[in-house]
């Protein structure tokens, strides 16, 4: 799944993939939500978030739940507008932010993955610093 972003936000990332999952192409789901494809392509973009009346008609289109996608939107406002004291506030590293955003997104076996993964790359690290220091004694 390709997301296409300049500005990555929990509406764009489910926007994308939400698109790859039916097929729609950007022109597609522009016309049956009654929006211009520059429209899509910016919400696509993370370069703004949808009005109320727009985010209706994409999640019909979409046939995605309407609460989830403004609660995403919401969040969206709130770290566009704090920017990196939006995370602080919410106990999370801002740059942990784009897991927040994209791990939702996959699926149980591959969020599984990437744990394993994780974990992984903190042994390593463990591993490395352990070395440093010995060789440091």
């Amino acid at each position: 799944m390709a997301i296409p972003y300049e500005r990555l936000g929990f509406f764009s990332a489910r926007l994308s993939q939400r698109l790859n999952e039916l097929g729609l192409s950007t022109a597609q789901a522009a016309i049956g939500a009654d929006l211009t494809y520059e429209q899509v392509r910016k919400l696509l973009l993370g370069h703004c978030l949808p009005s109320d009346s727009s985010l209706e008609r994409l999640c019909a289109v979409l046939a995605v739940g309407q609460r989830d996608m403004e609660q995403r939107v919401a969040r969206d406002r709130t770290i566009f507008k704090f920017g990196e004291a939006a995370w602080s506030y919410w106990g999370i590293n801002p740059k942990a932010g784009p897991l927040y955003i994209l791990f939702p997104l996959l699926t149980k076996d591959q969020r599984e993955i990437m744990r394993l993964q994780l974990i992984a790359f903190v042994e390593a690290k463990k591993n490395r610093e352990k070395k440093r220091t010995d060789r440091a004694a």
